[in-house]
């Protein structure tokens, strides 16, 4: 217990030698468990299950009967234990390609990456050391996956796309799929060739499902610290700015910029040829229709409601020009 308190920066009260073997949540801890908290309302359900050891606030020191290991912000402590455990749980690069791997005669891969079951690398791309690419992945012609960066199973890598160290593309995703671009003619609809690149990062998180256009001319970018939720379409030519985070079923049009350390809520329409500053919150399912100068919280779309008084809301606001127009003739 001494050697995981020191690892995640906690600071422990009771038993070093003390060992557990899972974390919990705290409604299903138990005696060889660790759980962590965040208040004194989880108090109650701490007693209930009794776990062998707990991550909490410094305010809650010495008011719980089991090993304690305090920190300032519990949250990031528990995140820093996840990551302990998923180091155990999922070994990391063990160098081999798998014989079912269909690699290039020119495309680099380190010795130390692994290349799991039905993998194709493409020509003149590049796997860096200890890169893990799961069964079924695609690395497309001329990109680059960087050092220690883990591209899930059946996650598309298109052509042409540069992806830095230590980030994670789940599975599903598509990165450098062409934008959307055609030209109206009378014939009907021409096909305008994207012909930029996708830039992503270091520490980058795409999650599944997610698709990133490539540009049309120059490259969509994605900073690093960047995470992305499941379902998010990132359009071409957008520049995400570092730290980040959207979550899921976020559509962004193309050649937007967001700035760094902004939080997009799920299920947010963001138009496309704005600019969004740093540091902007923007809560889930709004519309952004214009450019952000501020930084600061926004939010739009209108909160849930029984139907029928909806219906009547509805009505009224169909109404309100006509009767602003009449308050003034009146005033």
């Amino acid at each position: 217990m001494g050697d995981l308190a020191a690892a995640i920066g906690a600071e422990l009260i009771g038993d070093p030698a003390a060992v557990v073997s899972r974390i919990a949540s705290v409604e299903h801890a138990g005696p060889q468990s660790i759980t962590f908290i965040t208040g004194k309302k989880y108090l109650p359900l701490l007693a209930q299950s009794e776990p062998a050891a707990v991550v909490l606030p410094l305010d809650l020191r010495d008011q719980v009967s089991t090993i304690q290991l305090l920190s300032e912000n519990p949250y990031l402590a528990y995140a820093r234990l996840t990551q302990l455990w998923a180091d155990a749980l999922m070994p990391a690069s063990d160098g081999v390609v798998h014989p079912s791997a269909t690699i290039a005669e020119n495309a680099q891969v380190d010795r130390s990456a692994s290349i799991g079951p039905g993998v194709v690398v493409q020509e003149s791309a590049v796997v860096g050391a200890r890169a893990t690419i799961g069964a079924g992945a695609v690395i497309g012609h001329a990109s680059i996956v960087g050092e220690k960066t883990s591209v899930h199973p059946n996650a598309t890598i298109m052509h042409g796309v540069t992806i830095g160290s230590d980030c994670e593309i789940h599975s599903g995703a598509v990165i450098g799929a062409d934008g959307f671009g055609w030209a109206p003619s009378s014939d009907g609809w021409v096909k305008i060739h994207q012909l930029g690149g996708v830039q992503i990062g270091n520490r980058v998180s795409i999650g599944a499902c997610t698709t990133v256009d490539r540009g049309a001319l120059d490259n969509t970018i994605i900073a690093d610290g960047v995470i992305l939720d499941n379902q998010i379409q990132v359009a071409h030519n957008v520049v995400i700015g570092e730290n980040t985070a959207i979550a899921g079923c976020t559509g962004i049009a193309g050649s937007t910029t967001i700035g760094r350390n902004c939080r997009i809520g799920g299920a947010v329409s963001i138009v496309g040829h704005i600019s969004i500053c740093d540091d902007v919150l923007v809560t889930a399912n709004s519309f952004v229709n214009r450019s952000i100068k501020h930084s600061g919280s926004y939010s739009s779309g209108y909160p849930l409601e029984d139907s029928k008084t909806w219906r009547k809301n509805a009505v009224r606001l169909h109404r309100l020009d006509q009767f602003a127009r009449n308050v003034i003739q009146k005033s």
